[in-house]
């Protein structure tokens, strides 16, 4: 694993800047390479880093190099990525292709994992990426903006797999679901929010082994 940077440009008359802000303008990626022209990039939930609880997302990355053999981006979401999600995402894009075309890919397939409201990112602004190939949601807010979330993941010709969680609190709303007829929707038992139980970071960690196929 190699921990890079790429820098999200602040110098806009809407984005201001505290000045004790740590990281306000260099965004922290953890890049684990393989050998093949797939790329599984996996933005983290806000503001923490790209090792996160007890290191699970050292344990995905390297899973899925090792048995899913693809190139993978753990990339932080920082404050400022509310400011900008568009710029941030763009950003992110954009390093991910630079970095394959350094590994000798000209073309090459990205697959997507998201948690919580940072779904939101996908729909928003992934339909101007033709190789973004599959997304994996898990635990996707859906009571926020769902129309325009609903006409944009039909608009697209994805892979889209939903994990929702039973004892979560967006939970009633998973029958919206039916409305994105082409998206896999599995529901987990027994399982919150964060994965509170005691087998629930086992589960967290196997999901992206199970579900991007």
């Amino acid at each position: 694993m190699e921990k890079l940077y790429f820098e999200l440009p602040t110098d806009t008359e809407w984005m201001e800047i505290p000045k004790n802000s740590p990281l306000n303008y260099e965004v922290a990626v953890d890049v684990y390479k393989w050998n093949i022209n797939k790329a599984v990039i996996i933005i983290v939930w806000k503001w923490w880093t790209t090792e996160w609880y007890q290191n699970k997302y050292i344990t995905i990355a390297n899973n899925l190099v090792f048995n899913y053999w693809a190139s993978v981006f753990v990339v932080e979401n920082p404050w400022i990525s509310r400011d900008d999600p568009e710029k941030f995402f763009d950003c992110a894009i954009k390093f991910v292709s630079e970095k394959m075309n350094e590994f000798w890919f000209a073309n090459f397939d990205i697959d997507c994992i998201w948690f919580s409201a940072w779904w939101h990112f996908v729909w928003k602004f992934a339909y101007k990426y033709s190789n973004i190939k599959q997304i994996l949601l898990i635990n996707p807010v859906l009571r926020v903006d769902f129309e325009k979330l609903k006409n944009a993941l039909n608009s697209f010709n994805w892979k889209i797999t939903i994990i929702q969680w039973e004892k979560d609190v967006d939970y009633v709303f998973s029958p919206l679901l039916k409305q994105i007829p082409k998206a896999r929707v599995v529901v987990l038992n027994w399982v919150d929010h964060q994965f509170t139980n005691k087998w629930g970071l086992d589960l967290f960690i196997w999901l992206p082994e199970k579900y991007l196929s």
